[in-house]
């Protein structure tokens, strides 16, 4: 039904525009001082929770549109059930995420961010050629980028800022670019051979 296709392409547009406003509400640009999930923080932290659920929305959306076979709809429903415990269970305040909640946030924060990309990877891998080429170059960026968050959550320095700047960083670098698989699924979803 063409109404999926509109809606899952109208949230990933609109994921975009609320990342930038997420920012600006919080005085904190990319990229981000701390973490993407302090911006849940506050008074505004409710558009970090649109966000986050309207992002992932959008490969769910256009996986109705056109759905496949194999593990693009439970690794996309994994990381949607991910981002929607991390929209509603935020993080702690400041660096050190000590606390339950904050560590409630975390196990959905892993899901998002890994489940997600990959559904949409698997997804991706009936469209056409050119596009599934794009999807992979993405997740390649995505892999390294998340690595480079692991090691630098554990203590190393790997964007030349400190390791908790650099962890920041690349969790930053590493949404920015799944957000663009996102859109790059979006604009390919008319190519994909529904299953």
């Amino acid at each position: 039904m063409q109404a999926w296709k509109v809606a899952g392409q109208l949230c990933a547009a609109v994921a975009w525009v609320l990342w930038v406003l997420v920012q600006i509400v919080a005085g904190d640009p990319f990229p981000p001082e701390i973490s993407l999930s302090q911006y849940g923080i506050g008074p505004h932290g409710w558009l970090f929770s649109v966000w986050v659920v309207v992002l992932a929305s959008a490969p769910l959306l256009l996986l109705r549109y056109r759905p496949v076979p194999g593990p693009a709809r439970w690794l996309l429903a994994l990381g949607y059930a991910g981002s929607l415990l991390m929209a509603v269970v935020r993080t702690d305040e400041g660096g050190p995420q000590v606390s339950v909640q904050a560590k409630v946030h975390m196990v959905g924060a892993v899901p998002a961010m890994v489940a997600l990309p990959l559904g949409v990877v698997a997804a991706m891998w009936f469209a056409a050629p050119a596009w599934r080429r794009v999807s992979w170059v993405l997740a390649a960026m995505t892999t390294v980028s998340g690595v480079a968050v692991l090691l630098a959550a554990a203590g190393f320095d790997t964007a030349g800022m400190g390791p908790a700047a650099s962890w920041a960083f690349w969790q930053g670098v590493s949404i920015v670019i799944d957000m663009m698989l996102v859109s790059a699924y979006a604009i390919a979803v008319e190519t994909v051979a529904p299953g």
